[in-house]
């Protein structure tokens, strides 16, 4: 048993000492922006070329640009 609590006791040492990329990131709309895309794309898909599939993947392409383009404040 002594053993087990040994390895439990290191394995949250090294949790608590990972420099994990999460920290280091920019956050950003990424998927708000392929959501909203998806959502609007669809609509303009079915109006202009009357396909929801052109529209959606036109639209998540242009959320996913956009989305990464706009930071959030932290």
């Amino acid at each position: 048993m002594d053993e087990k609590d040994k390895e439990n006791k290191d394995t949250e040492i090294d949790d608590e000492n990972n420099d994990s990329s999460e920290e280091n990131e920019e956050d950003n709309y990424l998927a708000v922006g392929m959501c909203m895309g998806m959502c609007l794309g669809m609509i303009v898909g079915n109006l202009l070329f009357k396909n929801i599939g052109i529209g959606m993947s036109i639209g998540m392409c242009l959320g996913l640009a956009i989305g990464s383009s706009i930071k959030k404040k932290k």
